[in-house]
């Protein structure tokens, strides 16, 4: 027996050496994570239920929340991903999971530079050392995010340019595909258990993350954004959004170098009103730059979290105070086909105009029924919308929901969220007619709202969301009759 024992643990201990060395303990993480959510499942499961009252669900909605944020936070890389997309999801979780899970937010843990010097040798190829492409790199990072770290350094060709070197942790690639593997296992037993049909948009999100992973890819997101703002952009806009410049000599597949930005992060909002900036300046700029993207150009930034989001004060205006918002991290795009953003944009037009018939009229295009859900998951906040008179102010709005949701948590918590689960059910059912581009469209737009709310709710978000709509309505129907008109000339010429 005691032979037995010590084989087990010998083999144990052996296995445990293998997957940290050489698969960057993917395999002990993918199993903590499969233990923790089917501990989620199990609670829910067992406890969930109409006579617990409000309270008891709130304790499993916590336990479930602190148990998701743990298992983020150790497992690190991806995970902390993960954690950031369900913790934006405010309109259709518990706000138990937006309260724990936002601490994802902040810095995550940083490996020393003598790690990273590998990656960079790999990605310029032979032995290619930090100190042929840059001088002043800085020992330390000085931010540090899911699958990547920042140092401040010089460029070695020009050692008055001061640049943010993005370096990628070394043990991304070794996991990625053990990460994606538990995403995707975790995302069907979860559609089992809870009867949620999630899985139609795993394979749109597994492909976003792979891309997100190749700095090159990046850098052209971020120039693409850059052109789309200097060509289709009014004066106003331009001048309120900076988008680092990218250096190509030293960017690479896993490294990423950009002018080095100082500002504000959007992460302290009391920090930024103490500095003496309005949230209605702030917000005005971010929610205008991203319904510009999702209405008018069609190339969509799909994680605009406060880590990246930057205020300073515009260097173009040295007469008054002036905020200039600096977005970073442009791995996360979306690029919207005409189809979906002339469809898009027509929801939203008559969202605005209280227009439920062709509200449904789109939404069933897209095999869901329920226009009021679909609002709720696009964040629109519904049933209010589109009820035969305009929307009211959105903060006037937000606030009231609040107060609505926290009466209906204390009187009818279960009927509620029974009825909201069946409502998404019945929603997502017909899901293969749903545009995958939705996926990281409504996380950017869940993610704004939520940026909104940190600070106080100061703009009407659906508002500037409604006036780029028509302007991006607008445009496609100018462009369309141009596009007639070149043909008929060609036919008729």
């Amino acid at each position: 027996m005691m032979v037995w024992t010590g084989a087990v643990s010998t083999a144990a201990f052996v296995g445990y050496e293998y997957d940290r060395r050489f698969h960057a303990s993917a395999v002990r993480r993918t199993l903590r994570t499969f233990r923790d959510v089917l501990m989620i499942c199990a609670d829910y499961k067992l406890n969930f239920r109409e006579e617990s009252g409000a309270e008891r669900l709130n304790e499993i909605h916590g336990r479930a929340a602190r148990r998701l944020l743990r298992c983020c936070q150790e497992n690190g890389g991806l995970f902390i991903k993960f954690g950031q997309s369900i913790a934006v999801q405010s309109a259709l979780l518990p706000p138990a999971f937006r309260e724990e899970l936002s601490v994802l937010y902040d810095n995550a843990p940083s490996v020393p530079v003598e790690k990273i010097e590998p990656v960079v040798a790999r990605t310029f190829g032979g032995n290619a050392r930090l100190d042929e492409l840059f001088v002043d790199f800085s020992p330390t990072a000085v931010a540090s995010a899911s699958v990547a770290q920042v140092h401040t350094a010089r460029l070695r060709s020009d050692p008055t340019q001061r640049v943010a070197v993005k370096v990628q942790k070394p043990e991304i690639q070794l996991q990625i595909a053990w990460d994606l593997f538990a995403l995707r296992t975790c995302a069907r037993v979860i559609e089992r258990v809870f009867e949620i049909p999630i899985m139609w948009s795993v394979g749109e999100i597994e492909r976003r993350l792979r891309e997100e992973l190749d700095f090159e890819r990046e850098g052209n997101n971020s120039e693409l954004a850059a052109r789309d703002l200097a060509s289709m952009g009014d004066g106003w806009l331009r001048r309120s959004i900076y988008i680092p410049r990218v250096f190509w000599q030293a960017t690479g597949k896993e490294v990423l170098t950009t002018e080095w930005m100082d500002g504000t992060s959007l992460v302290h909002p009391k920090e930024l009103l103490a500095e003496g900036w309005s949230g209605v300046d702030i917000m005005q700029r971010m929610v205008s730059l991203f319904a510009f993207q999702i209405f008018v150009t069609g190339n969509v930034h799909g994680d605009p979290h406060p880590g990246n989001i930057l205020i300073r004060q515009n260097p173009g205006n040295t007469v008054w105070r002036e905020p200039q918002l600096v977005v970073l991290d442009h791995g996360l795009y979306v690029r919207e086909s005409r189809e979906f953003r002339r469809q898009y944009t027509e929801f939203w037009r008559a969202a605005m105009l209280g227009d439920r018939r062709s509200m449904t009229r789109v939404a069933r295009g897209w095999g869901m029924a329920d226009a009021d859900m679909f609002s709720t998951m696009v964040s629109l906040k519904p049933p209010k919308i589109g009820r035969g008179k305009r929307r009211r102010n959105d903060q006037k709005q937000e606030n009231e929901d609040e107060k609505e949701e926290d009466a209906l948590s204390k009187e009818a918590a279960y009927d509620r969220q029974m009825e909201l689960k069946g409502r998404a059910v019945a929603a997502l059912r017909d899901s293969n007619g749903l545009p995958q581009e939705l996926v990281f469209v409504t996380r950017n737009m869940n993610i704004v709202r939520a940026n909104n709310q940190s600070l106080g709710i100061p703009v009407d978000r659906v508002r500037i969301l409604g006036h780029y709509a028509a302007l991006g309505l607008r445009a496609m129907l100018a462009d369309e009759a141009a596009s007639s008109s070149r043909r008929y000339s060609r036919a008729h010429g």
